[in-house]
C-alpha cells in the first residue's frame, strides 16, 4: 500500500512535468498536451489511490443516504425494542393474572376446608356434650327413683350435672381454641400469598421508561 501511495506522487510529478513541457497556446494561459498520455497518467493515479481514500470519498458522496439509512435502522430498532417491551409487559400481566386467580382459588379452597373442619369439630363437640348431658340426666333419674337414697341421689345428681356442665364447657373451650388456631394458620398462609401478589402487582405497575430506553 505504501508503494501505491509513492507511485501516486510519481504520477502527479509526471503530470506536472507534462504540463510544464507542453506547448503553450499563443496569447492565452492554455497549453497543448498529448491527450492519450494525459489519460494514461490520470488512470495510473486513480488505480493507485489508497482504498481508504476511495472509501472516504464514497462515504462523503453518499453521506445523506447513509445518514437516512442509519436513522431508519435506528427507528426500526427502537420500534422493535418497544414492541418487545410491550410483549414482555403483556406476558407478565397475564402471568400475574393467572397467579392471582390461582391464589384466589387456593384461598377459597383453604377457606372451605377450614370451615368444614370447624363445622365438624363443633358438631362433634355438640354431640359429645349432648351425650354427657344425657348420661348425667339418666344417672340422676336413676338415683332419684330410689327412695332410700333420695337425698344422696339428689346430691350426686346435682354434682354429676355440674360436672357435666363443666366438662362440656371445657370441651367447648378446647374445641374453640383448636378452631381459632386452625383459622389463624389459614389466615397467615393466605396473608403471605396475598402480600406476594401485591408486590408482584406493584412491580408490574412500575413506570416502564427504563425498559423503553433499552
Amino acid at each position: 500500500m505504501a508503494d501505491s501511495r509513492l507511485r501516486v506522487f510519481d504520477y502527479v510529478d509526471q503530470l506536472n512535468r507534462l504540463a510544464d513541457s507542453a506547448a503553450k497556446v499563443p496569447l492565452s494561459n492554455r497549453i497543448i498536451v498529448d491527450k492519450q498520455e494525459l489519460k494514461q497518467l490520470v488512470q495510473r493515479v486513480e488505480s493507485n489511490i489508497d482504498p481508504d481514500i476511495r472509501t472516504a470519498k464514497d462515504i462523503l458522496t453518499n453521506q445523506q443516504q447513509i445518514i437516512q439509512q442509519a436513522e431508519q435502522e435506528a427507528t426500526q430498532a427502537r420500534d422493535e425494542a418497544n414492541q418487545y417491551a410491550q410483549r414482555t409487559v403483556d406476558e407478565a400481566n397475564k402471568r400475574a393474572q393467572s397467579a392471582l386467580q390461582e391464589a384466589q382459588a387456593r384461598a377459597a379452597e383453604m377457606s372451605r376446608d377450614a370451615a368444614d373442619k370447624a363445622n365438624a369439630m363443633i358438631a362433634d363437640a355438640q354431640a359429645r356434650a349432648a351425650a354427657i348431658m344425657a348420661d348425667a340426666q339418666a344417672r340422676a333419674d336413676r338415683l332419684v327413683a330410689e327412695d332410700q337414697i333420695t337425698q344422696r341421689a339428689n346430691a350426686e345428681a346435682t354434682q354429676l350435672i355440674q360436672r357435666a356442665h363443666m366438662d362440656c364447657d371445657q370441651y367447648r373451650q378446647n374445641m374453640e381454641s383448636a378452631l381459632h388456631a386452625t383459622l389463624d394458620r389459614a389466615e397467615s398462609t393466605l396473608g403471605g400469598q396475598l402480600d406476594q401478589l401485591r408486590r408482584l402487582r406493584q412491580s408490574l405497575d412500575a413506570p416502564q421508561g427504563d425498559m423503553e430506553e433499552m
